[in-house]
């Protein structure tokens, strides 16, 4: 598998992320009057990504994905989620085959 084809599933896993992290409402109304807003959510996510070369061994690319994907009101139980990909690019054995992986947490407070 060469570069190209890794970065386009890098992207791939960050599309297919990208709807549970926001939610985007219009400002306006239908009447064009701006709505006001009772209750403010804060999507917040975190997009990593690095690369690590040594020679004669190869590369080593990785990405990862982390969002809070919900929260109860009163705070007490939230789910949160998370990608990686991970593959290995020349060096003695060759190109790795990549490793795409998810984590879903489902957390509760007494």
């Amino acid at each position: 598998m060469n570069l190209k084809l890794s970065v386009l599933l890098v992207y791939a896993l960050l599309l297919t992320l990208a709807p549970f992290t926001s939610n985007a409402k219009p400002l306006r109304g239908v009447d064009g009057q701006l709505k006001a807003r009772l209750h403010r959510y804060k999507r917040q996510f975190s997009l990593n990504f690095g690369a690590t070369h040594e020679d004669g061994y190869g590369t080593d690319v990785n990405a990862e994905a982390i969002a809070s994907l919900w929260k109860s009101q009163s705070g007490n139980t939230k789910l949160d989620g998370s990608a990686t990909y991970t593959q290995h690019f020349g060096g003695l054995s060759g190109d790795g085959k990549a490793r795409i992986s998810g984590m879903l947490t489902f957390t509760h407070g007494y």
